[in-house]
């Protein structure tokens, strides 16, 4: 059953251990994390969370694409142009995880979970991302728009991945990010005119 088809005091107790989950992210490693102390903070027993999540990475996909959500979801107004939306995203990505280096390095290692259930949500996450870069990419043909967006999410990953994983700055990160916007950008606009 997915988490939209819970009833509401289910979906209400899923969501008070994603918060506690994210709230212990945000000060410890997820390496140092315990299902139990999860459950601790979101005052359930230890067997009420694995009702729900069945296992750490499930818990922490789940945490993930909480969190990345008010990238995802479109704003139903934007006068901006498609490049200056691009722009703002690309932004609002690498800022927050430079600000949470810690969801970034959970990210990696999701990526090669055996859990199916979080392999699900990674795949529902890293599709989000693609899809709502691909809507700012509209003009460029829906196949163009969803190569780009690909393209643009890989060098995210890649440049996020040298800056939090490696140490590199993490305005390299910015300026190569932008640069692959910089590329793109003329024909964002040769085909938003025609």
């Amino acid at each position: 059953m997915s988490h939209s088809e819970l009833p509401a005091y289910k979906r209400a107790r899923r969501s008070q251990i994603v918060a506690a989950a994210t709230a212990a992210l945000k000060v410890g490693d997820y390496d140092q994390i315990q299902m139990r102390d999860i459950a601790e903070d979101a005052q359930v027993a230890l067997g009420t969370l694995y009702r729900y999540f069945s296992s750490k990475e499930h818990v922490y996909a789940a945490v993930l694409q909480e969190w990345a959500r008010p990238v995802f979801v479109a704003a139903e107004t934007d006068d901006r142009s498609a490049e200056a939306r691009v722009r703002a995203k690309v932004d609002t990505i690498l800022s927050s995880f430079e600000r949470w280096p810690g969801f970034f390095r959970v990210c990696m290692v999701l990526q090669n979970s055996t859990d199916p259930n979080a392999t699900a949500i990674m795949a529902e996450f890293s599709d989000a991302a693609v899809q709502t870069l691909a809507r700012d990419f509209a003009a460029l043909g829906e196949q163009a728009a969803a190569d780009a967006a690909l393209m643009l999410w890989a060098i995210i990953n890649t440049v996020l991945s040298a800056a939090i994983l490696r140490g590199a700055p993490m305005a390299d990160a910015v300026r190569i990010s932008n640069a692959y916007v910089d590329l793109i950008g003329p024909r964002l606009a040769a085909s938003a005119e025609s």
